[in-house]
């Protein structure tokens, strides 16, 4: 690689498309509830996809910070979270090929678990390795220009989906699971030279420090997990989108969902990040405003069954949600420095994952009783979201 392009930000721009392509491609939101459908999965399952691909990437990370703390240089950690990423969704892709119903729905929650178990460590040494190598003012950035380069490639992949023949959905599927191997794989090749060190003298301070104990002693912390579960709503509503599509439509329509989730990514990453620099909060609060108003309307358009409204909205929906994400990103790396940044990583994560978690068996259950206005339900969680935003303390 030319030493121009060798630089940290153009190595993590290209290291974050890959793996935020991958994400796009084999998400929880889109690509695998259809999946789970079209293999006649249970339906609580799918109920099941957000939260344990988040929470399973949350919990473990207090863990995880507190027996790594003595490996100075995170993108070893890094590297052996996409390893664990790139085998999972490779059994992912077995159980899509061989198998079928209950035993394909359960083989891929395992997958996620253990895809998540992977996400868990690049997620909480990404934040050292950006925090390391970024400087404040241009980390938004780096956020919105990947995401906006993985959501165009996204978009050109949903595309030839849509040109391809309608009985090879499945193939399509198997396809897009192949191809998210292959980007992991090559996140792996573009992480060489990349370094980020925290010195052990930094990150002994911390070492016998409980959560709860952390979480109760740092104020703008209790703010940020409070802020995130309500917002995290955002994401739990986006399966019910597709599935909701998958059953009441007989055309292959995931290529239109992946290119509304991409083409919103594209469009709207860079001018959040730009939002982010400059106040994380404000971009939370419009960001969060939107995913309101948008999860609303769809909860009263279910009875039309319009499958084009429902793409619509879910593209409005991932529209917010990506500022939701880069804004919460943003205002993580800025409010905190050094190995302060990697506490606050691992306890708020840790902490929202056992609070999804719960979330999700609370919501699995409850829409046995309820149905579709748990629709309703996951909007006013994300309604008083985005009243909580104001409280939250200005990072600049």
């Amino acid at each position: 690689m030319n030493k121009k392009w060798r630089t940290p930000f153009t190595q993590l721009i290209s290291i974050a498309t890959c793996t935020k392509l991958a994400d796009l491609l084999i998400s929880a939101s889109t690509t695998l509830p259809w999946l789970l459908t079209s293999l006649g999965a249970p339906g609580w399952i799918i109920s099941l996809l957000v939260p344990i691909r988040e929470s399973g990437s949350l919990i473990p990370q207090w863990s995880i910070k507190q027996k790594t703390q003595d490996i100075e240089n995170r993108v070893v950690l890094w590297r052996f979270g996409i390893l664990a990423q790139t085998s999972a969704i490779f059994c992912i892709l077995l159980a899509a090929l061989f198998t079928r119903s209950l035993m394909a729905g359960l083989l891929i929650l395992f997958s996620l678990i253990a895809m998540s178990l992977g996400r868990s460590l690049t997620s909480l040494s990404m934040k050292d390795i950006q925090g390391s190598n970024i400087d404040k003012g241009k980390r938004g950035k780096l956020v919105g220009v990947a995401s906006s380069i993985s959501g165009l490639l996204s978009m050109l992949t949903a595309g030839l989906m849509i040109i391809a023949p309608q009985d090879k959905s499945s193939t399509l599927i198997q396809i897009l699971l192949g191809l998210s191997v292959l980007l992991m794989i090559l996140s792996l090749t573009l992480s060489k030279h990349l370094t980020a060190n925290i010195k052990a003298s930094q990150h002994q301070l911390n070492k016998t420090a409980s959560i709860w104990k952390t979480v109760r002693s740092h104020r703008a912390l209790q703010n940020l997990i409070i802020s995130r579960c309500l917002l995290l709503h955002g994401a739990l509503i986006a399966p019910f989108f597709v599935s909701f599509s998958a059953t009441n439509s007989e055309s292959f329509q995931l290529p239109y969902f992946i290119i509304a989730s991409a083409l919103a990514t594209f469009l709207s990453s860079y001018l959040w990040g730009t939002l982010a620099d400059k106040s994380a909060v404000r971009s939370l609060t419009w960001a969060s405003l939107i995913c309101v108003v948008t999860s609303v309307s769809f909860y009263f358009i279910l009875p039309w069954q319009v499958w084009y409204l429902d793409i619509g909205l879910f593209f409005i929906l991932s529209l917010g949600y990506a500022g939701v994400r880069t804004g919460r990103k943003t205002y993580l790396l800025d409010i905190a420095q050094g190995e302060q940044r990697t506490l606050y990583v691992a306890a708020a994560n840790t902490t929202v994952g056992y609070i999804l978690l719960a979330l999700g068996g609370f919501y699995a259950v409850l829409s046995v009783w309820v149905g579709e206005h748990l629709i309703l339900i996951m909007s006013t969680a994300l309604a008083l979201g985005l009243i909580h935003t104001f409280t939250l303390k200005a990072e600049k």
